[in-house]
């Protein structure tokens, strides 16, 4: 007997996992069906920080897997009386199959730390079902590593904003934000390069800051980096790059860069410094590159908070000097605040446009200079490139439409569009896309840029009697033509 119970054991258990493998094989292999802050208008920016621009003023735990259980039990003998013989027991099975099979419902069940889509938005209706089925499979079968829940939340967002195809309005995960947020004091800690993300979605020095270590190492502008300490960059973001390569003061970083006209890579490890990126550099330039006349040069490096201050300090001070002529650079310059990009124009302009913001909601609004400010009947130049971008171009457009001078170099970046700035609870920050802006003559230069009236190539540095664009638009203050 013994050895029946067993047999018979054996073959009950096959039976009973043969029915199981069966059961969780249709489970497996068919799917169920379901039953008051700022704006910003820049582009390029510092590899130590993005000098933003403005214009205005959690997830749950993934489902768990369906689980499917076995239990055998052998059903005891029924109790005998008292003082009765104790009959033989008869062997007697009972085989119990569970099956736990997950419940998929039209709607996911709303539970009280689940933030429901508040009333008019556009993913109110929208149907997660299909989300969460993915990710019970990738849960139950992938062969490898999850990503963290933070990682997941951020490229859910990342990736539903792509559809929007604007390059502008993005998610800004919190430790960018916060990079982002210590540059706008104005000191940052890296290589000392502006750069770009180029059509291409790559990271190019736009020109590498003159005196700190990225120049004094040997990067060029047009450079293209590949590599960060031995690391690839070309499947990386633009911030993603950006803090790989910022860092603390007196750390290095290796980076390689593709040169054009170069078969190799170059490569150069950099010590990483603190310094500050000047709002303003201004000088009376030197009589041998101006055949003796008076003729004063600003840069303006940024519309930050304080550029309509930092640029009527250097006007006054050229001025009082005896400038009878004015090179006004804009070359690299990213933008920034637009009431700063208005009231630098101002300075320049009579009374007039100075742009016009519109969007689809009926927005139309127009920003104008006045009369009476310090540099209105200056005889002036104008320098832009490629990296002059935004509150740059706001302000080239306005000087050029209105014939108050005239400009040199190269076309520029082409960024017409406002966004605001919004925080989010976590740190992180979204920028949205809000507004357009248009030239007095009501020109837009969203992805075309302001073509200069005299077009000069680019120099490799700034500055000097090397700087071709610098010397055309003396040239120009000179004879007038």
């Amino acid at each position: 007997m013994p050895g029946l119970l067993l047999f018979l054991l054996a073959v009950l258990f096959g039976l009973g996992m043969g029915i199981v493998g069966f059961l969780a094989g249709r489970v497996t292999a068919t799917a169920q069906p379901a039953a008051e802050i700022p704006a910003s208008v820049g582009a390029p920016e510092e590899i130590a920080g993005r000098p933003e621009e403005s214009l205005s003023g959690q997830t749950d735990d993934l489902p768990t897997a369906a689980v499917t259980t076995l239990i055998l039990t052998e059903t005891p003998s029924p109790p005998t009386p008292t003082g009765t013989p104790t009959p033989t027991p008869t062997p007697s099975l009972e085989l119990t199959v569970e099956l736990a099979l997950p419940t998929v419902q039209a709607e996911p069940e709303i539970t009280d730390t689940v933030v429901q889509p508040p009333d008019g938005s556009p993913l109110a209706d929208v149907d997660f079902t299909t989300f969460y089925e993915v990710w019970d499979l990738i849960a139950d079968e992938y062969d490898g590593s999850l990503p963290a829940a933070d990682d997941m939340l951020d490229s859910i967002i990342v990736g539903s904003l792509e559809t929007l195809d604007d390059d502008y309005t993005r998610y800004v995960s919190p430790d960018v934000a916060e990079r982002m947020r210590q540059d706008q004091d104005g000191a940052v800690e890296g290589i000392g390069a502006f750069v770009i993300e180029n059509d291409e979605g790559l990271f190019e020095i736009v020109r590498p800051i003159d005196g700190q270590p990225a120049d004094q190492a040997g990067v060029k502008a047009g450079d293209v980096l590949i590599e960060v300490d031995g690391q690839s960059v070309l499947d990386l973001t633009f911030d993603e790059v950006i803090l790989m390569v910022r860092g603390p003061q007196g750390t290095s970083v290796n980076l390689k860069f593709v040169r054009e006209g170069e078969e190799d890579p170059v490569e150069f490890t950099i010590v990483r410094t603190r310094f500050e990126v000047p709002v303003v550099e201004f000088e009376i330039l030197p009589e041998d590159m101006t055949s003796g006349a008076t003729i004063g040069y600003i840069r303006l490096t940024e519309f930050n908070r304080n550029a309509e201050e930092k640029l009527l300090e250097a006007l006054n001070q050229v001025i009082a000097d005896g400038a009878t002529g004015l090179v006004f650079d804009l070359r690299d310059n990213p933008g920034g605040f637009l009431d700063q990009s208005v009231a630098v124009a101002d300075a320049f302009l009579p009374e007039g446009v100075a742009l016009f913001e519109r969007n689809i909601r009926g927005l139309d609004e127009t920003f104008r200079t006045n009369d009476g400010d310090i540099a209105e009947t200056l005889p002036m130049v104008v320098l832009v490139n490629s990296g002059s971008a935004s509150a740059s171009e706001i302000v080239a457009g306005a000087i050029q439409d209105r014939g108050r001078a005239v400009l040199i170099g190269e076309t520029t970046f082409g960024k017409g569009s406002v966004q605001q700035i919004h925080p989010l609870s976590d740190g992180a920050e979204l920028r949205v896309t809000i507004a357009r802006w248009y030239t007095p003559n009501n020109n837009t230069i969203d992805g075309e840029g302001i073509a200069p009236d005299i077009e000069i190539e680019n120099p490799e540095d700034l500055g000097g009697p090397e700087d071709g664009q610098l010397m055309r638009a003396i040239e120009y203050l000179l004879s007038g033509q």
